[in-house]
């Protein structure tokens, strides 16, 4: 079952740890916030291996302008 992120969570934690810190790449400040968390886990060569080694919970902010996307951990943020 697909979990989605608590945005209300989530903005409250991007509001306090980043504030309004303009994109590294572009420098605007038009973000946007995925509201569906994504897996990160370790690259195991060609071999798909399922069930191997830790899964990190993510979700994505992007730049609307240039594209940049930060990832940021879902449990640390306590948005799942």
């Amino acid at each position: 079952m697909e979990k989605k992120l608590d945005s209300q969570i989530a903005l409250k934690h991007l509001q306090e740890k980043w504030g309004t810190k303009p994109c590294q790449m572009c420098e605007k400040n038009n973000w946007s916030v995925s509201d569906t968390i994504f897996e990160l886990h370790p690259y195991q060569g060609e071999n798909i291996i399922i069930g191997s080694g830790p899964i990190v919970p993510i979700f994505p902010v992007t730049c609307n302008n240039c594209g940049n996307t930060i990832l940021v951990n879902a449990i640390v943020s306590k948005s799942i």
